[in-house]
């Protein structure tokens, strides 16, 4: 029995991991969890894993043997890649609609309970590690992108202006110059100024931004 493990999604407080089973050439299956670390996130897909071949082994008398020990070794852990997706199968990095999920529960500033309501009742699944599904992940990011903010009386421009200033600080904390920050906005919004970018790509910058920073 072989495993191979795959990081789907990874932030500074939180993994996601792929695993699949082989034996010789056969794909026995595979499962998807999150975790609190990368090793934490791979023993709860290894464990998902297990039990579904266990269920398997009932029918299926090749499987039967399968045990815990012999599912954890060897493991084979790949950081995502840019992969040509088959049409015909589901891919098996999920990281871009994971982190676009993420995107939408920052603009709809949800908490944890509201992302689980919503959860239950689009899709009924009680929390989002359950999906296992590609499709279903697909069809959940699309929900959360149809669903418009509350109009509020706020000062967008005021928004905008502090989001500014935020990434004002973070970059004097990168110690970057104007050639570095107009560099980034080229390499991932294709803009070569912050004043190009609507609150939604604002908040989308300082996020990224941060996490940067938080990497020295």
């Amino acid at each position: 029995m072989r495993i191979e493990s795959k990081l789907c999604h990874l932030t500074t407080d939180k993994a996601v991991v792929q695993v699949s089973g082989w034996l010789d050439n056969k794909n026995l299956g595979s499962a998807l969890a999150e975790g609190p670390t990368v090793e934490d996130a791979e023993d709860k897909a290894i464990s998902r894993l297990n039990k579904r071949l266990k269920i398997l082994a009932n029918d299926e008398k090749t499987l039967s043997s399968i045990n815990e020990d012999k599912i954890k070794t060897p493991v084979k852990v790949d950081l995502p890649k840019n992969e040509t997706i088959n049409t015909n199968h589901e891919p098996s990095d999920w990281s871009n609609e994971l982190a676009a999920i993420d995107l939408e529960i920052d603009r709809l500033k949800w908490t944890r309970d509201d992302e689980i309501n919503f959860l239950i009742k689009s899709l009924g699944y009680n929390n989002r590690n359950k999906i296992t599904k590609y499709n279903d992940i697909v069809k959940y990011l699309s929900l959360l992108k149809e669903i418009d903010i509350p109009t509020q009386n706020t000062d967008d421009n005021g928004t905008i202006n502090t989001l500014i200033e935020e990434s004002d600080q973070i970059l004097r904390d990168l110690s970057w110059d104007h050639t570095d920050g107009r560099e980034y906005l080229q390499k991932e919004f294709n803009v070569s100024t912050r004043k190009e970018l609507n609150q939604e790509q604002l908040i989308s910058f300082v996020a990224k931004l941060k996490s940067i920073r938080n990497q020295y």
